[in-house]
């Protein structure tokens, strides 16, 4: 009888899982290109593919990828990541799967909490899958909600800087580690994120654009989690992904639905350049 040959040696790598949509570039699409010019090894899992994403066709036809999923997490539950990026999840069955199976994970876990934008939850979600999204918090180090997730994740309206210092604080509380920017944050004519410095209220602002992007979220908690995985620095990572992420914006061509990176690749690669050099 012949025998099945042995498993290979797994690399240790990191992990990241979004929806996978054939047409358009956003979630999984984008994190794959940042994370593959950076050269970080990573596992990616698809949880949910999509013909189209809503932005092009909200009904284009959609395959639930929970059973694999499941039976895919099993496979690895021995696995050992040295960090993991979360994005949009699709569902309760889902968000409860990566919530188990990240419980004991010892590496870096950053949560993009996807599932509202302008002060409206996604199409097909509840308020129970944000409770979902709210216990899966405590598996989370980095979190990155929009300004309407963070509001619908403390049942709260944020209007002004006391409001958002509050946010944060509360939002810092309920995560594994102590690391929350909110995004989307607006200040007369600029856009970009907030965050605390010792207890201290910071800003990261760049002219607003006047156009709307699908995918514009997704890059930049992809960039974050790229360069946080590369050993930035806390401060330097959110500068340079929110700078990207606005470059990235600006030379999107007004007619298009989804934010162009492409743009960004030079300036991006060039940042790797100078991080393996020092």
């Amino acid at each position: 009888m012949s025998k099945e040959p042995p498993s290979r040696p797994l690399p240790s790598q990191f992990l990241v899982a979004e929806d996978w949509s054939c047409l358009g570039r956003i979630s999984l699409q984008t994190a794959t290109t940042i994370f593959q010019i950076w050269g970080l090894p990573t596992t990616y899992f698809p949880v949910h593919l999509l013909a189209a994403h809503p932005g092009w066709d909200p009904n284009a036809p959609q395959l639930d990828l929970t059973a694999w999923l499941e039976e895919t997490l099993t496979y690895w539950h021995n696995r050992v990541f040295k960090g993991a990026y979360l994005g949009y999840l699709g569902s309760i069955a889902v968000t409860h799967l990566w919530q188990q199976f990240l419980e004991d994970c010892s590496g870096l876990v950053l949560l993009d909490p996807a599932m509202a934008d302008h002060g409206q939850l996604y199409p097909g979600f509840d308020e129970d899958y944000v409770q979902a999204q709210r216990e899966l918090l405590t598996v989370a180090d980095v979190l990155t909600p929009n300004l309407s997730e963070a509001e619908l994740l403390l049942k709260q309206s944020i209007t002004t800087d006391t409001d958002l210092t509050a946010a944060l604080v509360s939002l810092t509380r309920q995560i594994r580690g102590d690391k929350v920017i909110i995004t989307s944050v607006h200040e007369g004519q600029q856009i970009g994120c907030a965050y605390l410095e010792h207890q201290q209220l910071r800003k990261v602002l760049h002219p607003r654009n006047p156009h709307n992007f699908t995918g514009t979220g997704d890059l930049f908690s992809s960039l974050l989690a790229c360069l946080l995985f590369s050993g930035w620095q806390w401060q330097q990572a959110i500068v340079q992904a929110t700078a990207l992420t606005a470059e990235a914006v600006n030379l999107t061509p007004a007619t298009a639905v989804d934010v162009d990176l492409t743009a960004i690749i030079p300036r991006f690669w060039r940042l790797k350049e100078v991080r393996e050099s020092d």
